[in-house]
């Protein structure tokens, strides 16, 4: 079959769920972490599960819901190929893109996959305040500092004692607001670049979440 030149890209946002409402053969579907669990009873849907390098081996799928397993080692090609197709002057382009699994997975989309149109879903970035204050007072736990936990606590276990009695910000389990550790300015500045690069590449890229973010600029576009 041939695949959708139109790209579904899911992260773990509360608006992921929206999913639902979507005629999923108009997509090929991709999505990161623990969006793996929109599909986990699907398995014939979800094309391609990006994940980080540091994504809890405790989350991943017991059972294989996914046709394609996309790591670190596969998505860092795509900072690279976008500097030789883009012009960038510089050493480090996986940097310079935007170091969260959102912008390395995107790049890694429009240059393997080199889509007409990419939607997406549950990359709102509509983080719970609350969350984001105790995260940051507590010195932004994290796979890098292993949480600053007790290593017999499993991650789920730690951060429901985290931010017990917050509410949750994500469709499953309780995230940390980890994309915002380089500023609020800084992922500005990589949404332009993101923009500019798929405007360049001919790409068009629409947010299909109706969560107002101030964080995510992505041009809106309703789900009919």
């Amino acid at each position: 079959m041939t695949k959708s030149k139109n790209i579904l890209f899911i992260g773990s946002g509360n608006s992921a769920t929206l999913v639902n409402k979507l005629n999923l053969d108009e997509y090929t579907i991709c999505c990161v972490n623990n969006a793996w669990r929109l599909f986990e009873n699907s398995p014939d849907i979800l094309e391609y599960w990006i994940h980080s390098g540091d994504f809890p081996k405790e989350s991943y799928p017991e059972i294989k819901c996914f046709s394609n397993e996309i790591s670190h080692k596969e998505y860092v090609t795509g900072s690279s190929a976008a500097r030789a197709i883009l012009g960038w002057k510089v050493d480090s382009p996986e940097f310079l893109i935007g170091y969260t699994i959102f912008f390395q997975g995107i790049y890694w989309i429009m240059m393997e996959l080199k889509p007409e149109k990419i939607s997406l879903l549950g990359f709102d970035h509509d983080y719970n305040p609350e969350k984001v204050e105790k995260w940051l007072q507590n010195d932004n736990p994290n796979p890098q500092n292993y949480y600053h936990k007790d290593h017999t606590l499993s991650i789920k276990h730690w951060a429901s004692m985290f931010f017990e009695n917050m509410e949750s910000d994500c469709f499953y389990g309780w995230g940390t607001p980890d994309p915002i550790r380089f500023g609020e300015a800084y992922l500005l500045g990589k949404f332009a670049l993101l923009e500019k690069s798929c405007e360049t590449l001919g790409i068009q890229l629409v947010n299909l979440s109706p969560v107002e973010s101030h964080l995510n600029p992505i041009r809106k576009e309703a789900i009919s």
